[in-house]
Parts: structure tokens; sequence; C-alpha cells
């Protein structure tokens, strides 16, 4: 049901905008918010436990991390597979996993060798074409045994990665880019992601227009990545907005990981305020949060249906509840 959401999503003429989280409380917020998709990436996963995306991190850890987060929401997730985690056969049972999980609507696979490391980290390099078709081919194959209504998208980062062609104009390998692209498509993806540097258009245009001209019809995937720079987006990436991606057929825009860098400079602040304010910390951020979607967390995790089952199921659930204090109670 989640592919056949996302594919309705992705057939509009505006296509979709998916939110990056790096939990399952940030993916309840998101939704709250009213995000009609939401995007689990490893590096979100990583930085959350302390770690970089330079393929750390299990392919089981990622795959409890995307459980958490479908069973915590109802919006369809596009998931990060990184390189599948190995082998075809690795390929084969990573899509396996993630599609028992019933909200995850997309997968992305990108063609670095293992291990792989965030696109916006040096030392990027990528295997050779027919290997990565290979493992493509298998993911596609996976998927369509399951639910041929989910969507893989292919990931190539060509034109960053070190040995290719370095394109003065762009700034990277475009040609390689592109031949893979097509290739990715003439394998079945059904969506392309070219990883770029920076928020240039002229980047985007390049590989959408490439591709274009084998599959005129193809549609591609483009992270609006928190790693591009405040200085890139007010000088090369100026012009690049919602609009302009969407003509150049990015139907599927995302950002990796905006929750976890606000989330971070949101504790940071509270943790300077508390150090200065210390007992008088918690009655500012309370009386800030006042009537804010985040004032409880309680109602946000929906605690209350937890205890509306105990109140059905455990025979004493009711009278524990009233008989003490506490959210819930008929006392409180």
């Amino acid at each position: 049901m989640s592919g056949k959401w996302l594919r309705a999503l992705l057939s509009r003429d505006k296509g979709v905008f998916a939110y990056g989280v790096y939990d399952a409380l940030s993916a309840i917020v998101a939704e709250l918010a009213g995000h009609e998709c939401i995007y689990v990436g490893g590096y979100s996963d990583a930085a959350a436990v302390g770690l970089p995306d330079i393929g750390l991190r299990t392919m089981s850890e990622i795959r409890d991390h995307a459980k958490l987060i479908s069973e915590a929401v109802t919006t369809p997730l596009l998931v990060d597979i990184d390189d599948g985690y190995g082998s075809v056969n690795n390929v084969r049972r990573t899509v396996r996993e993630f599609l028992a999980l019933s909200q995850v609507a997309a997968l992305h696979i990108e063609d670095q060798p293992f291990p792989k490391r965030c696109g916006h980290i040096a030392g990027k390099e990528v295997v050779p074409l027919n290997e990565f078709v290979g493992k493509l081919k298998v993911a596609i194959d996976t998927k369509n045994s399951i639910d041929s209504s989910r969507v893989i998208v292919a990931r190539t980062d060509a034109f960053g990665a070190a040995g290719g062609k370095f394109d003065e104009r762009l700034g990277g390998d475009i040609d390689e880019a592109v031949k893979r692209g097509i290739a990715y498509a003439d394998a079945g993806a059904d969506l392309l992601w070219c990883e770029f540097p920076t928020p240039d258009p002229r980047t985007a245009e390049a590989f959408a227009a490439g591709v274009k001209r084998v599959h005129p019809q193809m549609n591609f995937a483009f992270n609006i990545s928190p790693s591009f720079s405040a200085k890139d987006w007010l000088t090369i990436g100026a012009h690049l907005d919602e609009n302009l991606l969407n003509e150049l057929g990015y139907k599927l825009r995302f950002s990796t990981y905006p929750g976890l860098l606000e989330a971070a400079s949101r504790v940071f602040d509270s943790a300077v305020a508390f150090k200065a304010e210390a007992t008088d910390g918690i009655r500012n951020l309370k009386n800030r949060l006042s009537g804010h979607p985040a004032e409880s967390i309680k109602k946000l995790i929906r605690l209350e249906n937890y205890l509306a089952l105990e109140r059905k199921y455990d025979p004493r659930g009711g009278e524990k509840q009233d008989s003490s204090q506490g959210f819930g109670s008929k006392h409180n």
C-alpha cells in the first residue's frame, strides 16, 4: 500500500518532497507537521549514535532503525540501503528485510563499493558499472517478487568520485554520471539520483538532460542536502528551487538530515540556557513550549493509546491507573 501511495504522489505535477528524520520521534513530529513522505537516511542514523557515515553501521542496525520509524508513522518512507551491504546475495537479503516493513515505500541503492561513505565526504569511489547493474537488477527483481508497487531509486556517486574526469564548468564527471544513469534506467530503476557536491542548477540540468536523451520519460530524485554550505546556497544555488527541479524531472526531492541538524542546534541552545539558568531553565522552557505541538512528549508518542489498551485487556489496568497519580489517571 505504501508503494502505491508514493507512486501517486510522484505522479502529481509537483511530485513530492521528503523530510529527513533521525529517529521514530522525529518521524512522528514530521508526520504531525504534515509531510507526505519521510526520508530515513544512513547519515542521520549514524550521527544519532555518534558515528560518521562511512559504512560503520550494519544492515541489521539500519533495518532496526527503519523498523522503529515504520511502526511509529503511517507516512510512506524512502529508506537508504547504502550499497546493499555486500554482494548480490546481500542485496537480495537487504531488500527482503526492508520491504518486510509496511511503511517502506522506496529504497535507494548506490554504486559505491563497500564500505560506502556519505556522498559529501572525500574518498568516494564507484564500482564498475556492470557490477552495480547486477546489484540493481537483483534489487529490482526482489522488490517485484514482493510488491511491484514499491520504488527502487538508483544512485550514482560517479560525478564526484575519485578517479573521475573533472569537468571545469560543472566541477565533476558529468559524462560518467550520465552514462551510468542511462545504464541504470535500462536496468529498470524507477528513479535516478545523481549525488552532487553543490546545489548548482547546471549540474542538475546536465544530468537530467543527458539521461533524457535516451530515456525521455525518466524521473529523478534530488538530495537537497544540509551538507551544501550556506555560501553555496547564496551563490551558485540561488536559482535552484522546487519549481526548477520539478520542471527538470526531479519528482522526488528530499533533504537528508534537517531534523538531525535542527535537533543538535536546539539541544545546544537549550544546554547553554540550562547551564546559565539551572532550575529556571525548565520554567522558561515550559513557558516557551506552552501550546506548541511538542509541549507534551507523552501526547506525541500517543501514550493514551497504550493506556487505553491496558484498560481494555488488563483486568486490573483501569484500577491501577485510577488508583495512582500521573498521566491518564482520573486523579490527574
